[in-house]
């Protein structure tokens, strides 16, 4: 089992702290460090001041969207007699995004503790939390995490004797990326082929078994305990400028980087200080290329763009891309970029529900397009019937898979045309057999 690296003098330690201490897995030793006293003080609170103070902190989800988490919360109806549901993602399946699985598989009981807080906001007695189903060892770890919180009576019927039912139920994925849309997680859960559902209704209303639902990420709720112990305010003032954007992040680095891992930082912080500082800089005798800054769904970023820019909600959108899951992938000069689109549209066309024409036949047609470039192959109007799909594939489709795909292949054209002419003008070696 590996151990995260050492945390670097500029990282903000906050979720992560704990990473590596094999004693915080345990309740006993989540306790010893404070653990469930969040949840203690959230129970003698009324929901709708738990809501406010959560939203007075300017807690953002930490899963892609960045929609505002007390806003969300309020959004579930008043109470009516049905029953209502919380479901954590933790579906962690975004290419180049590793974060989550590590407070699953070091800090349990901090996801445990904000998962009940957040219950008891909405409302709900019943926590399904979604995990990947290739997390083998962190579904052990919560799955020990689990019956031991409930035996120790911080969940179950009387969870810290408030007299509040609080249960959790595990449910493992099957490996499908489509699964981390929020609705189709919700049919997933339900027994059902993990297909997104058109919207609306919205979770709040008409979420798992038709009931009213909030879905969380991990990362999202895993940051609740700490805005209970000690305030809004103190978490609202963990920015560097941007009140829009406040609190810590978890980034994922990997790619050709000197030190790569997961990092947590204060928003805000440069994207400069991140690659080059924390994760050491690009491999020895080369320099960055490009960097993709939420996964592999946003728009790829030109090494000045991603240099110059702040690492937050805004500051990442100001440069072109979108922050999304924080999972950092970082390309050098030895890299083909048509080469590493091609990838990236390919994983999306497997991993199409195939629900929407759109979507369906879009992203298998990028990848057929992109294969004929790399064979040597290309046309000149091969640009416009890139665009063009794309074009076909951004706003149009039930889930946002295809946008997805259409993100790298738009900006990778409009920032790296010239490696697609190379191949195109036969400049270049084909990268691939002929098709």
């Amino acid at each position: 089992m590996g151990f995260p690296h050492p945390s670097h003098p500029k990282e903000t330690v906050l979720l992560s702290r704990y990473f590596g201490d094999a004693e915080a897995r345990t309740y006993d030793g989540w306790v010893a460090r404070g653990g469930y006293e969040a949840l203690r003080k959230a129970l003698a609170m009324t929901p709708e001041v738990l809501i406010e103070e959560i939203k007075a902190s300017g807690l953002r989800g930490r899963g892609g969207a960045g929609f505002p988490t007390g806003l969300k919360w309020s959004l579930m109806p008043k109470p009516d007699g049905r029953p209502r549901y919380l479901v954590c993602n933790a579906d962690e399946s975004e290419p180049g995004t590793f974060k989550d699985r590590e407070i699953l598989r070091w800090t349990p009981h901090q996801l445990l503790e904000g998962c009940a807080i957040a219950a008891h906001a909405i409302g709900a007695e019943r926590i399904y939390i979604y995990i990947r189903g290739e997390f083998t060892e962190p579904l052990k770890v919560m799955r020990a995490a689990v019956e031991e919180a409930t035996a120790r009576g911080a969940l179950g019927s009387n969870a810290l004797g408030s007299g509040r039912r609080i249960d959790v139920v595990l449910h493992r994925g099957a490996g499908a990326y489509i699964c981390g849309e929020e609705t189709a997680m919700l049919n997933s859960i339900e027994g059902r082929r993990g297909n997104p559902r058109i919207k609306p209704p919205y979770p709040a209303q008409a979420g798992v078994f038709g009931m009213p639902t909030t879905i969380n990420n991990v990362e999202t709720l895993a940051a609740v305990p700490h805005i209970v112990t000690r305030g809004a305010a103190w978490y609202k003032g963990l920015c560097l400028g941007n009140p829009k954007s406040t609190g810590t992040k978890l980034i994922s680095i990997c790619g050709h980087i000197q030190r790569p891992g997961n990092y947590e930082v204060t928003m805000g912080t440069p994207v400069k200080e991140i690659l080059y500082d924390m994760a050491g800089g690009p491999l020895e005798g080369r320099e960055f290329k490009a960097i993709i800054p939420g996964g592999s769904s946003v728009p790829i970023m030109t090494r000045e763009e991603a240099e110059s820019a702040l690492f937050d909600y805004e500051g990442i959108v100001e440069k072109g891309s979108m922050l999304g899951s924080a999972g950092m992938i970082v390309m050098d000069d030895s890299t083909d970029m048509v080469y590493q689109i091609w990838r990236l549209a390919r994983f999306y066309a497997h991993e199409s529900c195939a629900q929407c024409t759109q979507c369906r036949e879009g992203t298998a047609w990028t990848t057929k397009v992109l294969e004929r470039i790399l064979a040597g192959k290309g046309r000149a109007e091969d640009f416009q019937l890139l665009l063009d799909l794309s074009e076909n594939m951004t706003g149009k489709t039930i889930c946002v898979l295809s946008d997805s795909c259409a993100a790298p292949v738009v900006s990778g054209i409009k920032k790296f045309r010239h490696e697609f002419e190379a191949y195109i003008q036969g400049a270049r070696e084909p990268a691939m057999v002929a098709v």
